[in-house]
């Protein structure tokens, strides 16, 4: 009777043990604001895209040494800016965009170095409140309801590529002033 009520007492601090262990490893780590990572959008396989802007390493006139993540596996590419491809180093295959997460990703380390890891440029969002969008008039990412200088990351015609939200995201150029 003893060792019954022990190994249920027992049994019951394990599995008390087990479940704030496996609470604790599934608690996120919040992002960091000042995280490298830049998110571009979906690669037609689904897996989202993010450049690592930190990274970004200009090599030549027509190179730009850069690293990008597709979903969890990192990969070391440089891109090859006049001929809108890049070439991944682990396998030496040059690729050109087939999603617009791809083109994003181009046009941010291309249009967006300027030698300090991809960041070209500030601006004021002089009157707001002014959206943040996922693509040029595509859905609104965020609002940006307060004037503030925001970061931005080259240009797509009258859009700029921001990180404002959290994420990368384009405003149009005439909510923003230089």
């Amino acid at each position: 009777m003893v060792n019954t009520k022990l190994h249920r007492f027992l049994g019951y601090g394990f599995l008390s043990l087990g479940l704030i262990a496996a609470a604790s490893l599934s608690i996120q780590k919040p992002l960091n604001s000042q995280s490298c990572e830049v998110y571009m959008g979906q690669a037609v396989t689904g897996a989202s895209v993010n450049v690592d802007r930190c990274s970004i390493r200009q090599v030549s006139d027509r190179s730009i040494d850069f690293t990008y993540y597709l979903g969890q596996m990192s990969i070391q590419a440089q891109a090859h800016c006049r001929e809108n491809s890049w070439t991944t180093f682990h396998d030496g295959v040059t690729h050109r965009p087939q999603s617009t997460a791809t083109q994003n990703m181009l046009n941010f380390v291309c249009d967006g170095y300027a030698g300090g890891g991809g960041m070209t440029n500030s601006a004021l969002v002089f009157n707001p409140p002014s959206n943040v969008r996922t693509a040029p008039n595509g859905p609104i990412l965020c609002t940006i309801r307060t004037q503030r200088r925001i970061n931005l990351y080259g240009s797509d015609g009258a859009w700029f590529y921001t990180d404002a939200c959290g994420s990368m995201g384009m405003i149009h150029n005439s909510q923003i002033r230089f």
